[in-house]
């Protein structure tokens, strides 16, 4: 009876100390009664909200949000063609890959906007020579249309560059398929900064984020977001630069001081003859 009596009182006591820590209300004590007492537990928080649930939506539809659910940067919900949905017609495609491939063609072309543009400026501003201030188009990068040989033809260039993209990416998607393992491979030395974060797209290191930034979790996500916007216009913005040189046969920065020289005859409406 001595061991039942301090049974139950240990009972009652570690019943009282679990109400007490979770704020429920308190019961009157039990023994020597056979009434039995029950209570319900309520959580003093709200549940946690589903990752992405507060996002604003880009023309998502109730399939596309079935797997869009906001855990990548720039997530809004927007995929018409289905090509991230497993089971839709980008299926054969890795999710994954899909993101992956999005943020390095966003990196591509923030460097390609910035640098088929930058020797127009520098040319108009007299920081460099008028013969090598050329639209992107004249310098090589499309053979047929190169108008100037730096230390080699344009085709030979061209032959060189793809060589070495070429190179770049099979080692890109070598850490892709095995992350870390750019780490494990000789290469002159700098291997010891290849090893990457474990996160394909985002390797950090001296190499690839000397300043250090994102060193919380919030101010890297929010660079993250950032980076994707800005690599989704960049992208467009070299959409234009193809769709402008073929039009209008001059650079993107003569377009722009075309325009502003003359809005109401130099716009996108006058140049494809809708008028």
């Amino acid at each position: 009876m001595a061991t039942q009596a301090l049974v139950s009182s240990s009972l009652s006591s570690s019943v009282e100390t679990a109400r007490q820590t979770l704020g429920a209300r308190p019961l009157p004590s039990s023994i020597g009664s056979s009434r039995k007492g029950s209570f319900v537990v309520r959580a003093a928080s709200t549940p946690p909200v589903k990752q992405g649930a507060d996002r604003p939506l880009w023309f998502a539809s109730k399939q596309s949000l079935t797997y869009l659910d906001g855990s990548l940067p720039g997530d809004y919900g927007f995929d018409p063609l289905g090509l991230s949905d497993p089971e839709g017609p980008g299926g054969f495609i890795e999710p994954k890959w899909l993101a992956y491939g999005e943020v390095i063609n966003g990196r591509y072309a923030m460097l390609g906007a910035v640098g088929a543009i930058a020797p127009e400026i520098l040319g108009k501003a007299g920081l460099i020579p008028a013969e090598t201030a050329l639209p992107w188009f004249e310098t090589g990068v499309i053979p047929p249309a190169g108008t100037y040989n730096y230390w080699a033809d344009p085709y030979t260039l061209f032959v060189f560059e793809m060589a070495l993209m070429g190179f770049a990416e099979h080692r890109r998607f070598q850490d892709w398929a095995n992350p870390g393992s750019m780490g494990k491979q000789y290469f002159l030395g700098f291997e010891k900064y290849l090893g990457g974060s474990g996160e394909p797209a985002y390797p950090g290191g001296p190499l690839f984020n000397p300043l250090g930034f994102g060193k919380d979790e919030k101010s890297l996500k929010d660079l993250k977001l950032k980076e994707v916007k800005n690599g989704r216009l960049a992208m467009l913005a070299i959409l234009g630069y193809f769709i402008q040189g073929l039009v209008t046969g001059v650079g993107p920065y003569q377009n722009l001081l075309d325009h502003l020289a003359d809005p109401f005859n130099n716009n996108v409406l006058t140049n494809l003859k809708f008028h």
